[in-house]
């Protein structure tokens, strides 16, 4: 019974001296930070925000553990926080070149439309509203391809994408008139 006891409380204490003694996970806060850091520069809190937030989840709390000196969680988080950032940096660059090409498809479609537009016939009284709406859309345009040559692609894709919804709107109160018209 002694020698169990014995034994038992030599176990208990190696591993009180060898926690007590374990070193704080540097490297892998270290790594972890830069892999945050890394995706908050490539934009994935943007792009890709559910992963770049399960990476800061991570990092977060792995501070606190340090701080705790709880170094086994504090590593396994920041092995977590690396991995989330990593993923999240590089599914940002995909998402990225994805709406990118949204945005240039965006400004085509609009620029065509806005093109059909100005060719179409239409009263007098309805041309005085039809050119207030492509002043407007030329100009929100003109922003949309500035957004997109400074890479900022989802506002170049918003603003695109508002242009061609407004010259849908404009073209069916254009319709809409012309029916009433022929009623009469």
């Amino acid at each position: 019974k002694y020698r169990l006891f014995g034994m038992s409380l030599l176990l208990i204490l190696g591993i009180i001296l060898l926690s007590s003694c374990a070193k704080p996970p540097d490297k892998e806060m270290q790594a972890a930070r830069d892999a945050v850091s890394a995706a908050m520069n490539a934009e994935a809190n943007m792009y890709v925000p559910d992963l770049f937030t399960s990476a800061q989840d991570s990092l977060n709390p792995a501070e606190t553990c340090v701080s705790e000196k709880k170094y086994g969680d504090a590593k396994r988080l920041a092995l977590f926080a690396k991995s989330w950032a990593d993923s999240a940096a590089a599914m940002a660059e995909t998402k990225k070149e994805e709406m990118k090409a949204s945005a240039e498809n965006a400004i085509a479609e609009a620029t065509t439309k806005l093109d059909a537009m100005k060719k179409m016939k239409v009263t007098p009284k309805m041309k005085k509203e039809m050119d207030k709406t492509v002043k407007t859309c030329e100009a929100s345009l003109a922003d949309a391809k500035k957004a997109l040559e400074a890479g900022n692609y989802k506002q170049a894709s918003d603003l695109a994408n508002d242009v061609i919804s407004r010259i849908a709107k404009a073209e069916e109160g254009m319709k809409k008139p012309a029916a009433g018209t022929k009623k009469k």
